[in-house]
């Protein structure tokens, strides 16, 4: 594909930021992600970065490497090994990346833990979207099912909704737009749910879309429209500029705790 064709068939984000980047680290969670981030690349054109860290020791980090890119055929492919803790490398090195893709586990990590640690801080910092993927995630399974959207009326966030959407006009999949009503939530939560689907909705109009608002806790409502089926769950994270990482009883990160889904991280401005 030459890069004028890469231009019409990818947005604006991915025209300015090329690479797909993943991590991987010999895990089964890092295999999942190569295999997802690998099937994103050939999807929208973008050149496949495999980048490992030599936190554990550099021989096997380089071996991780060499056995992850073996696997990775007729795709324009670069690979790196930088030295220090995985999740430094990884967010410190995305100047050319549209994407960060991760395992949802690695190794070392406490067997009671869901999500590994590197997953949730690379996904609470990173300045450009990541997708966790659960280990034995097959994507080639899932294509044609819809994509599940977190909507908050009251931050409905511009460029995580414009990415979902882009993404399943492309992917000619239908998008679920979900927002869990809580008891705090004000009276006319309903109507500014309906408006902003309906505004999205004229802005796709090729999209099928349908929407959920339940009384069901946040977390509750998207892990329970996920095991319905999707092959994509995707929220925002609050970028506050105070501090990194996911704030207490953040919905993203217990999403990516429970979810048995990829889950697409989309960091957002306070006031976008």
């Amino acid at each position: 594909m030459t890069s004028a064709q890469i231009q019409t068939t990818t947005d604006p984000w991915a025209r300015a930021h090329r690479s797909v980047v993943v991590g991987v680290d010999g895990s089964e969670g890092s295999d999942s992600a190569l295999r997802w981030a690998a099937h994103e690349a050939a999807t929208v054109g973008s050149r496949l970065r495999v980048v490992t860290a030599t936190g554990r020791h550099h021989a096997r980090a380089q071996s991780d490497l060499e056995r992850a890119t073996s696997r990775i055929h007729g795709q324009d492919v670069v690979t790196a090994v930088y030295d220090g803790r995985a999740e430094d490398m990884l967010v410190h090195h995305l100047d050319d990346a549209r994407l960060l893709v991760v395992g949802k586990r690695g190794h070392g990590v406490i067997p009671r833990l869901l999500v590994g640690s590197v997953a949730v801080a690379v996904a609470g910092r990173s300045p450009v979207p990541v997708t966790v993927v659960p280990g034995g995630w097959q994507q080639e399974e899932h294509t044609q099912l819809p994509i599940v959207v977190g909507l908050d009326p009251d931050r409905a966030h511009h460029r995580l909704l414009h990415l979902a959407f882009r993404r399943a006009e492309r992917l000619v999949v239908p998008l679920v737009l979900v927002h869990g009503q809580e008891s705090h939530d004000s009276a006319d939560v309903g109507s500014r749910f309906d408006s902003e689907v309906t505004l999205w909705s004229e802005r796709f109009p090729d999209v099928e879309v349908r929407s959920i608002l339940t009384p069901q806790h946040p977390t509750m409502a998207l892990l329970a429209e996920a095991e319905k089926g999707a092959q994509l769950l995707a929220l925002g994270r609050r970028v506050t500029h105070r501090f990194e990482g996911f704030g207490f009883g953040s919905v993203t990160r217990a999403v990516l705790h429970y979810a048995e889904v990829p889950v697409l991280v989309v960091p957002v401005d306070d006031d976008v």
